[in-house]
């Protein structure tokens, strides 16, 4: 029996793609919104002294489930669900007890994929489980609102759901650090060092007047793979054509992005969170590292009353430079995923 509160969400990386394993790594979620959905089609055969659609003649011809969820990003527990965003990861020891995790966009044809367990609990304090199997991650957003905490959201798409499955009691990380909005540093422009194995990306253009971020990455995978002989269940999504943006809210301090915009210049971007968790090696940290992006935004505008700001929205490219588009880097103890 649990209280009202105690619902619960576990992942576990699948061997094969809608094989479902026990979930075994658990989250502190903000929401969630996993479902189920039914493709239903009504016969549409005429047959004497029938008044309105008949049950016989209804079928459920393909199935799928979806769902997001919010995690507030922490520094620890967080590599599977990251790795099934952005499809591929290194982790890599630092020193004994400190741990950078990198994460970039997967090179496969197809994304990892997750058995995901979420519990629900009735009003009489039974928990209920719901096990989907085959979850891909389709888009994912990271977003840093003005001082507020860090937070991750991930759009899901799934293969099936079943009640079946045994209750797996969640088990978390211990005393994981909170990335926040008070730990960030931000450069935009000047020469960005990429980050290594064990090392994060330095150097930069450090600027003050940016007021919040968010950075989204759409795997555009191909969702509409139902094929004959595969039980109305969607097989295996790919990878399309990936799609980065972001956005900023910015005060008009000075003109570099607007002359950024103007001239459509690549700038490099990169935005890190330094926690006071202390590991064997430094602190705990978050970072985002975009070599190439282009400003869309706008020009500022005035108002004659208030503090003048922007709203920079920018696409993340290919310089066909830099190894990757963009790098998530976690400095953590976790020595694995």
């Amino acid at each position: 029996m649990g209280a009202i509160q105690d619902s619960s969400v576990g992942t576990v990386p699948e061997v094969s793609y809608g094989t479902a394993l026990t979930a075994s790594r658990f989250y502190e979620f903000v929401d969630e919104s996993f479902g189920f959905e039914k493709n239903i089609k009504q016969g549409q055969g005429i047959r004497v002294s029938s008044k309105v659609a008949r049950s016989p003649r209804r079928v459920v011809a393909t199935t799928s489930a979806s769902g997001d969820i919010t995690i507030e990003m922490v520094s620890k527990g967080l590599g599977t669900l990251l790795h099934a965003a952005f499809g591929a990861s290194a982790v890599t020891s630092v020193t004994t007890g400190t741990y950078q995790m990198n994460f970039t966009l997967g090179s496969t044809a197809t994304p990892p994929s997750l058995t995901l367990q979420k519990s629900v609990v009735r009003s009489d304090g039974t928990i209920d489980p719901y096990t989907f199997s085959g979850v891909v991650v389709q888009n994912f957003e990271i977003d840093c609102p003005n001082g507020d905490i860090v937070a991750l959201k991930a759009s899901t798409v799934a293969k099936d759901v079943t009640t079946a499955t045994t209750y797996s009691t969640p088990s978390y990380v211990s005393s994981p650090s909170l990335f926040h909005f008070a730990q960030g540093a931000i450069t935009i422009g000047g020469t960005v060092v990429a980050p290594t194995t064990t090392a994060l990306a330095s150097g930069g253009t450090s600027v003050a007047n940016v007021r919040d971020f968010n950075i989204k990455v759409d795997n555009k995978l191909a969702t509409d793979r139902y094929n004959i002989g595969g039980a109305g269940k969607m097989v295996s999504p790919t990878y399309g054509l990936r799609e980065v943006t972001g956005s900023m809210t910015v005060e008009y301090a000075d003109q570099t992005l607007v002359n950024a915009f103007l001239s459509d210049t690549e700038l490099a971007l990169s935005l890190t969170f330094t926690s006071t968790e202390s590991l064997s090696t430094g602190y705990a940290q978050l970072q985002i590292v975009l070599p190439a992006i282009k400003l869309n935004g706008e020009l500022p505008k005035a108002n004659g009353t208030d503090l003048v700001t922007a709203a920079v929205d920018f696409d993340v490219l290919d310089n066909l430079t830099a190894t990757q588009p963009i790098w998530l880097v976690l400095r953590t103890s976790d020595a694995a995923l």
